[in-house]
């Protein structure tokens, strides 16, 4: 027990029945302890969750700003730092070493976030992309930006950087894949129609690096070629090339990703209907949840 990083993992969940086991095997025996926010799922979820004696807090699902936002303010975390991580992320034996030496050193304390490399995977294949992303987070140094889609982590104070990946095993297959894109897609648009909710960051060319994608993803859709563009991006820039077939189609599905965003946009303003946030596939609370003390003390339910 006493070999645990002072950690506490954070992860979302909703419908992960075929994904959250791998995850929790890939940190029970390396973290503090693994918290769980589910969103009402109607799976198997609760049952891994609790046959791991993890504590689980249900909550229905608003938007994804304000959900992780209730997570890491309310959920009872009792260690100075937070792992925030999706239920389809499995943590690499090489990360944690990275994060066990980093704590042995007291390295951390120079810090009050830290990114990964985020390790894409698609088709059953991983990717040779790797994505920074703030992921570690000492509390009361952060928060959660306050959009529909797409949120990240806003840091107060000094970031630090871990060389090592967490693997991110983006849907279980293609079909959900593309549910997940299709419902972000409504999200984007409807936040471009309403102008809230947008942007992580004010949009900045010479800001930070998260301000600059602000500013491209303000002007993206003004582009001429910009599918063609967003294509060799990903293809050329980023190196899915490296990947092979698996990694054409990454590209070129996510350059098709964007022309989504556009075309629900588009419907909405032909519509005038612009919808309530969708609903996603939830459930009903589990009576094993709603009746626990935890349950009862965060987020009681009539």
């Amino acid at each position: 027990m006493n070999d645990k990083l002072p950690i506490t993992v954070l992860v979302p969940t909703l419908n992960a029945s075929e994904q959250l086991e791998e995850l929790i095997l890939s940190a029970k025996d390396h973290f503090y302890e693994i918290m769980i926010l589910d969103s009402l799922s109607h799976d198997n979820t609760i049952d891994i969750a609790l046959k791991y004696n993890l504590k689980v807090v249900q909550k229905p699902f608003t938007y994804y700003g304000d959900h992780f936002q209730w997570m890491v303010t309310h959920m009872p975390v009792q260690t100075e730092w937070m792992f925030l991580v999706a239920q389809d992320e499995v943590f690499s034996d090489e990360l944690i070493k990275e994060l066990k030496s980093l704590f042995n050193k007291n390295l951390q304390d120079n810090f009050d976030a830290f990114t990964v490399k985020l390790r894409l995977w698609f088709l059953g294949k991983p990717l040779s992309i790797k994505q920074d992303i703030i992921r570690l987070v000492k509390k009361g140094k952060f928060k959660i930006s306050d959009t529909y889609c797409n949120e990240q982590v806003i840091v107060k104070g000094k970031v630090g950087n871990l060389k090592s990946h967490l693997e991110h095993k983006d849907s279980p297959n293609l079909f959900r894949w593309y549910q997940k894109q299709a419902y972000y897609a409504i999200l984007e648009a409807k936040a471009r129609i309403e102008q809230k909710k947008i942007y992580s960051s004010k949009p900045n060319l010479f800001g930070n690096k998260l301000e600059r994608r602000m500013f491209f993803k303000k002007i993206f859709f003004r582009f001429p070629f910009r599918y063609q563009i967003i294509y060799f991006y990903n293809l050329i820039y980023k190196g899915a090339w490296k990947s092979g077939k698996v990694g054409f189609a990454w590209a070129h599905l996510r350059s098709e990703v964007y022309r989504m965003w556009e075309y629900a946009e588009l419907e909405m303003k032909n519509t005038g209907k612009i919808p309530e946030l969708p609903k996603l596939s939830q459930g009903s609370f589990d009576p094993r949840i709603i009746n626990s003390e935890l349950q009862k003390t965060i987020y009681p339910v009539n």
